[in-house]
């Protein structure tokens, strides 16, 4: 058996995000947002906020900051 991450319902994760989210992401992310302040502003959940940063940063339209992923 195969596991997905997020299948189960409990997470209730979206993975969609609209093309603005992708630049806004990028801003924040700049201007040295935590996750949790990323999330905030998007109106998401801090898990979709980091899941969203993790594929930016592995595509490379943001780079590691000196204060980690996290932002503290």
């Amino acid at each position: 058996m195969n596991y997905y991450l997020f299948e189960d319902d409990k997470h209730k994760v979206n993975t969609v995000y609209k093309s603005a989210e992708l630049d806004e992401i990028v801003v924040y992310w700049n201007e040295g947002c935590e996750i949790e302040e990323i999330a905030e502003k998007m109106k998401r959940k801090p898990i979709e906020a980091l899941l969203l940063a993790l594929d930016r940063a592995e595509i490379g339209e943001i780079k590691p900051r000196e204060k980690g992923i996290f932002g503290y």
